[in-house]
This record gives structure tokens, sequence and C-alpha cells, in this order.
């Protein structure tokens, strides 16, 4: 947020020679009982002053935005007016902010529904001032503020003061007692408060017949009587004054520039005149203006001659003009120094750019109609703004830019593609990408780009068509785009070096290739680190990381996260808010393992390092691990608000590789409820979305959430027979991380439809390859079904896959559901082992021990120790006995 923030939060100051109105005051303090309070009336009517008085005579906590052009950018809007009510609580508005700050941003109304949330909880009385409302003319804003006016909290009062009524649906809320209205009727100055001012504030000692007269001629028009006032002080007052006085808007602006503007000193006209083109200005910016050192001197002279200047805030450092005021030394300064204008905001936009405030910048350098100057600016600040969020402010700095220039230009058009990109509107990226394409080829022929800014060029371009492939599900051709990226890119651009390898190892995993993003993230690492590029080097190594869990390589993705995390530490990157992705891995990596305090440890950190204000890759696994945690801990009320809270974020996006990755977490947190008509709907999307994409992420989640949920609607012979499918393609991929879960799930399934043998060997193997890693949480997702098969292992089944490791899973299992575990017929203190299972099965076919010995090639004796065995375990002392119990446990 650019440092002019806190001066759009300012409110302004009482005068001391206001006059006393405590009947609108009184008109206010009803609105603290209805939705909206709306001060409409034109210029000049004292709203601003009315509102900010009410707020002080009344001490209310009140939020003040003092709105202008720029804040038609829906994020922008928003952030101010976050930034605006954590003035008066810091708490509100965090997670808003997050979503307003999401570059990916769709629609808004979350971030009205997250405030609304956040207000409710206040125990306190909020009122937020909107000023200058009728500059806001975006739908969206004006759509989603609507949404808040109807769903706000009794605690919360919102006063709007605009020129022009917005477009909300004011006759509704007058119909049902919702809205105080103060217009220019009720703001007029009655003779009564027009005898205060000008007998009591100015000191005029007018007669009754020439307050009468002045009030009149004004209308009560506030701006126009102060200007009378102003006029007649320090001389004596006729009739004849009087009768030419006239209220007219026409004649306040003959009159600003004759009776004011005119009779000023030189140097205090020419400071006011050149200083018009500022939105706001402060001493060492009027001089690098007006090339005047006085500068200081003369904003001081001005202020105490109270001539229209507004402070900012408390210290009198930054001011603006009264708007009316400001429109005259404008149309004068067109008038009398046009050919200065261009001069003046090239000046403002080079001062606005050496303090550190960005937008100011560009606003002037566009203003300058300098095609060279606007065009370097909005290059050099587009980036940026998008990273906060200001989409539509770049959009509109890219329509605003010139379009004429010597020579083709593919850096304009590029712009437009990553604002596209960003956005989520891919489909809208070809056309300017073609034209950057025909700019850059023009270029190419005539020489006129070569070296680093010919590659740069050329790998952005790569870059941007591998996103159009990818959209289209071409992944093939999105990886070959991308490899021809990675391969241009200067690997001294620390900027960019992280975002192409970033780019190639999303490519390779949308094409199913995990083993080649692990390969590409491992690069970008490298090469960013090498050149200094945290955010590249700690997003690529956060990627890696998740993909080296889906492989199976589970102790490798911890062991990166660990060495990442001591070297930020090391190098004092600890709390570099990029590092939090290394934090929110090892959260992940700790719950694969089912450390549940250990990740909470780790995902708290990141979560604070993270700062929230955007919604990275890393903070969205970090949202949807704080849900995944609180189930594991029970507490499946609470995961359902982080995971309601993370949809508003979502949907907002729109994007369809979000939505997957959110359904992902959904489904298993609808099937832990029992809401299965919920997790359907919801697999249903799921099935959509992969099939439109042919993402290889949103296909893998596929195929682990649909079979699930076939599982937990019982459908076991279905169910089984859509995972076979899915095992056969998740082996192929060597995704042994899928791998453990999706066994673990087919021995489940192949149990239930009695086919035991098969069942032990896929558990078998899915322990086989979850134990190498350490895997836990998948094999819990299952369900608890689970923990019969593993009660069941032989002896020489643990013996050979770690006791260690069936000790944790067993640990994990009962940790995780406990009491709910209920025991199945076929649980036994001592479960037989699997050659007593076969001999039983025998006997219960009628089988002798003769015949059993022949069946099994064992001897007799061997066959008579087993049997001894089992009338032990089953507690049974003869054949028909032991037939009764074996059916009643399930163990045929």
């Amino acid at each position: 947020m650019d440092q002019l923030l806190t001066t759009k939060l300012y409110i302004p100051p009482q005068r001391r020679d206001l006059v006393p109105r405590p009947h609108l005051f009184d008109r206010l303090n009803e609105g603290r009982n209805r939705k909206l309070i709306l001060v409409s009336a034109p210029a000049g009517f004292g709203k601003s002053t009315l509102v900010s008085g009410w707020l002080r005579e009344n001490d209310l906590d009140a939020a003040w935005i003092s709105l202008d052009q720029g804040d038609n950018d829906p994020a922008r809007f928003w952030i101010y007016l976050i930034a605006a009510l954590q003035t008066i609580q810091q708490e509100i508005g965090i997670e808003a902010l997050q979503i307003a700050s999401a570059p990916q941003l769709r629609s808004t109304e979350p971030v009205a529904i997250s405030l609304i949330n956040d207000i409710s909880q206040l125990d306190q009385e909020l009122v937020l001032v909107l000023d200058d409302y009728h500059v806001i003319q975006e739908s969206r804003i004006q759509s989603d503020l609507s949404y808040l006016l109807e769903h706000q909290p009794p605690n919360f009062h919102l006063v709007i003061i605009t020129r022009v009524d917005p477009p909300f649906s004011l006759a509704r809320l007058r119909a049902h007692g919702r809205l105080v209205e103060i217009r220019a009727g009720e703001l007029q100055f009655s003779y009564r408060e027009a005898e205060l001012l000008f007998n009591e504030v100015v000191r005029l000692d007018l007669n009754p017949e020439q307050v009468e007269a002045l009030n009149q001629r004004a209308e009560g028009w506030i701006v126009s009587l102060n200007l009378a006032a102003l006029s007649l002080k320090g001389q004596p007052v006729s009739d004849e004054i009087i009768t030419r006085f006239t209220g007219s808007h026409q004649y306040i602006l003959d009159y600003l520039t004759e009776e004011i503007l005119d009779t000023l000193p030189e140097d205090q006209r020419q400071f006011l005149l050149r200083t018009s083109i500022l939105d706001r200005f402060c001493a060492s910016l009027c001089t690098e203006i007006t090339g005047n050192p006085g500068s200081p001197q003369l904003l001081n002279e001005l202020n105490s001659e109270n001539l229209f200047l507004i402070p900012l805030d408390t210290t009198g450092n930054w001011f603006r003009y009264h708007h009316l005021f400001a429109e005259v030394l404008s149309a004068l300064l067109e008038r009398d120094h046009h050919e200065e204008i261009s001069g003046l905001h090239l000046k403002a936009s080079d001062w606005f750019d050496s303090e550190g405030y960005p937008g100011e910048a560009v606003d002037h350098a566009l203003l300058s109609g300098s095609t060279e100057k606007a065009r370097e600016q909005v290059l050099k600040y587009w980036t940026p703004f998008i990273h906060r969020g200001e989409l539509a402010t770049v959009q509109r700095w890219l329509d605003e830019l010139p379009q004429s220039r010597n020579g083709p230009d593919p850096a304009v058009p590029l712009a437009r593609c990553w604002v596209l990109f960003i956005s989520g509107q891919n489909l809208a990226i070809e056309p300017h990408l073609e034209q950057a394409e025909t700019s850059f080829k023009a270029l190419v022929e005539m020489n006129a780009i070569s070296g680093k800014e010919k590659d740069m060029v050329d790998a952005q371009l790569a870059m941007m068509r591998s996103v159009l492939a990818r959209n289209r599900g071409e992944h093939a051709r999105s990886v070959a785009e991308a490899e021809q990226a990675a391969r241009l890119f200067p690997t001294e651009l620390v900027e960019g070096i992280g975002t192409s390898w970033n780019m190639l190892s999303a490519a390779r995993a949308g094409a199913g290739d995990f083993e080649g993003a692990i390969e590409a993230y491992e690069h970008g690492i490298r090469l960013s680190h090498a050149d200094g590029n945290l955010v590249g080097a700690y997003g690529c190594t956060y990627g890696q990381a998740m993909y080296l869990i889906v492989q199976g390589r589970l102790p490798e993705a911890e062991a990166l996260c660990q060495k990442s995390i001591h070297q930020a530490e090391r190098e004092g990157h600890g709390e570099f808010p990029a590092a939090a992705s290394l934090y929110i891995a090892m959260a992940r990596v700790q719950l694969e393992r089912y450390q549940l305090d250990k990740a909470e440890q780790y995902l708290v950190t990141g979560l604070h390092i993270a700062r929230p204000g955007g919604f990275s890759e890393a903070e969205r696994t970090g949202t949807y691990l704080r849900a995944n945690l609180a189930a594991a801990r029970g507490d499946l009320e609470a995961a359902q608000a982080i995971m309601q809270d993370t949809e508003q974020v979502v949907n907002a996006i729109d994007d369809p590789y979000l939505t997957g990755e959110l359904i992902r977490d959904w489904v298993m947190l609808h099937i832990k409820t029992g809401d299965l008509a919920a997790a359907r709907e919801k697999v249903h999307i799921l099935d959509n979305v992969s099939s439109a994409t042919q993402h290889a992420n949103l296909l893998m989640w596929q195929r682990w959430l649909s079979p699930r949920l076939l599982y937990a609607e019982k459908k076991f012979a279905e169910a089984l027979s859509n995972l076979d499918e899915s095992i056969g393609i998740t082996r192929n991929m060597k995704s042994n991380g899928e791998m453990v879960r999706l066994l673990g799930l087919q021995a489940v399934l192949l149990d239930s439809l009695g086919e035991r043998k098969l069942a032990h060997a896929a558990l078998y193997e899915a322990l086989t390859k979850g134990a190498g890693g350490g895997y836990i949480w998948r094999f819990l997702e299952t369900g608890q079904e689970l923990i019969h098969l593993l009660k069941n292992l032989s002896a020489n089944d643990v013996s050979q896959i770690h006791q260690a490791y069936l000790v944790s899973l067993m640990d994990a299992f009962h940790r995780a559901f406990g009491e709910s575990i209920e025991p199945r017929p076929g649980d036994l203190p001592d479960p037989l082992t699997a050659r007593e299972l076969d001999i039983m099965r025998l006997i219960c076919k009628g089988y002798s021990n003769p015949e059993i010995a022949r069946e099994l090639v064992i001897t007799i004796n061997t066959v008579k120790k087993h049997t001894s065995n089992i009338y032990s375990k089953l507690g049974v002392s003869s054949r028909t006995q032991a037939i009764a119990r074996a059916q009643q446990l399930d163990l045929i």
C-alpha cells in the first residue's frame, strides 16, 4: 500500500469557526439505529464538515475514507476500507484482506461476508464513513457494498457522503425505516445559522435585513455564505454590496477568481495554480512542482488564511484543496498556462517515484501525455501492483497508456498477458500474445533487440504459450514451451528465474510427469539461491516437497524442508514472508506422519510469517492444513468453518484448478461428518473440472476420492472396479505416496467382499510402500475398518514390515478413532495365523486330519498341533464348537 494511505483515512479536523448545528447532529444520531446514513448534496454544502463534527461531538469510534477515482479498483477499495476499520480494531478484516489481495480475485462479495462476520463478533459500535462516494463508478463495488448494507450487523453503521445518490435500493431502505437522509434542503443555512456565521463567528455586525438578504441570495448554500463572510470581513458593509451578491455557482467561480485569486500576491497565485494538478501535496512536493523554495512558508500562509486548504494528517504535512477551489484552479491553469501542465505532471511523477509513491508516480506520468514516460512508469510498477491484488488499477493504466510509439512494442501486450494470466482469464491471453509475438518478430528482423533483452522477451512469450496450451489440456505442448522458456530465461535476472522454473515444473506436473517436476524444482532452487532470489528458491522448495510426498519420498521431503529452514534461519531470512512456504511444507510432512503437535507448530509459524495479504499456494495449503488438523483432533465443526471461509476465497477467484484443490479436502470432510450427499455433489464437480482440464493433479485426486466415496456409500464392488484402474495408472506414474492410500482402500474393499487373501496382499504392499517414508495419515484417510486388517497380520508379516511402523500405525488409529472402533466378530485377542486359518477353513469343509495333511502337504502331527492352537484361541474343545465359533467370528 502506498505511503499516502494514511492521508486517505484521516478524519477532517473540526474547525473552530463552525456554526453549531445540533438539529442535524440529532438527525445523524437517529442513524445509529439504522443501516445507512446518507448525506447527499452538491459541492459546498458542508457535508464532510457536518459528519466529522458529529463524530467528534459524540466521541464515536469511526473509520473514515476519503475516496478518489483510483478507488474504483475493487481490490484497492476493499484494502482501503479494511485499513480504515483496522484503525479502530486491528483484528478486523485479516481474512478479508487476504481475500481482497488475492491476485486472481474475480468476485469481492466474499470480502464483505468475511468483514460482516468479524464485525458481528465485536462488542463495540463501529461507524464507517465513505466520503466523496460519488467518484465510485465500478459496478462490482456498488454490488458488494449493497450486500454489506443488506447483511450488516446491528453494531455497524455506514455513512455515505456524496454528491450523487448511490445506486442502492434506497426506496426499500426508506420503506423499512433503515435509512436516515440529510439532503441539500436540510444542509442549507437557516436565518439563525446565517446570523451566527456573520455576527458571532466572523463578527460583521450585520442587521437582520442584511442577514436575511444574504441568506436568500445564497439560498442557504454554505460555501457561498462563507465566501460572502470572507469578502465582507474588514470593510464597511452596505446594502449595495449585499444586493450585488448572488449565490449562483457561476458567481462562486467568478468570485474565487476575481475576489480571491486576483487579489493574492503573485507568488501565492502562481503557487496555487501550479499545485492544483495534485490531489494531495506536502511542502517538498510543492517545492519540486513550482520550483519555489519558499513553498513551506506559502503553505503555512495559505493554511493560516483559511484559503480552502484541508489538512490530511495530524502533523500538518499533507493537504488538499477544497474541491470547488481545486476545480477553479485547474480551469485557470488550463486557460492561462496550458503549455506547462505536461511538465508539471512529469515533475510530480518523478517526485512521487523517488519518494516511494508508485501509484501517484504512474498516474501523473499518464496525465502528462508523454508516451515514453507513461510507458516507463507503467512497465516499472505493474508487477508489484498485481502482486498485491490491484489488477483493476493495472488494467486501467494499460488502457490509459497512449497507443502510439515509434516502432513495435512487445512489452505492453506482454504485461496484458500477465495481468490476464494472474487473474485467471487465460482464454483472453491469445490476442495480446499474438500482438506481442508480432512486435517481437518485427524487432528481431530490424535487429532492434538482442542479447539478454531478446532472450527475456522470448522466454516470456514461451511462458504464455505454455499457459495457453495447459489451459487447453495440451500438456505435452505446454511442457515443450515451458522448457523453451527455461532455456531462454537469462539466469542473472533474479526476480524471474524462479518464475520460469516454477512454470516448467507446473507444466510437467500438469502432464503427469511428477518426477520431471521434482527435477525442474531442484534446478530452480539451485539457480534462485545462486542469484539471491529467495522468493523463487522457497517457492520451488515448497513445490518440490509436495511432489516428493506424492512420489513416496517423504524422508527426502523432510530433509529438504529441514535444510531449507535451517539455511533461512542461519542467513537471517527466517522471518521473510516467502519462508512461510518452508514451514508449511514441513507441517505437511509432519501431518503425513500424524505428528499433529509438530505439524501445528510448523503451521502456526508459517502462517504467522506469511502475514496474510495474498492467497499463495503455500498459504492455501496452510489453510487446508488447519482444517485437516482440526478434523484429526476431532473438531469437525472447526474444520468445516475453516473450509467454508476458504471456499469464499476460492469461489471469488474462480479458477478450475483451485476449485479442484478445494474439493479434495471438502469431500473427505463431508465423508467424516457423514454428509455423503454433499460429498457426492463435490465429486461430481471434480469430475467435470478434471475432464475439462485433464490436469494430472485433478485426475489424481479424482482417482482417490471417487472410490473412497463409493466405499463410504457401501458400493464395494463398484468402488473396487473404479479403484483397480486408479491403481494401474498410479503405479505407472511411480507415485508411491498415492499408492499407499489407494492400496489401503483396496485392502478394505477386498475384505468387505470376502476376498481375504487378496486383501492381505494389497495391505502388505501398502505397508511395504508406506514404511519407508513413515506414511500414516494416508492410511487413516481410508477409514477405521483398516485397523481390523492390521490386527490380523501374521507374526511373519509383522517381522517383514517393521514392528515399529505397525505399532505407530495402530497407535495412530486408536488416537484418531478411539472408542469409535468397534470390534468385529473376527477380532481375537490372539488372532489366528495364516496357516491356522487355512486349516480352519478345511475343518469347516469337513476335512479329516489326514485329508488336511495331504491338502496342505504337511504332517498329521503338524495338523494336530495347529488344531490344538485353534481350539485354544477360539475357546472351544471340539470340531463342532470350532466350526460354530469360526462362523460366528466371520473367519470363514
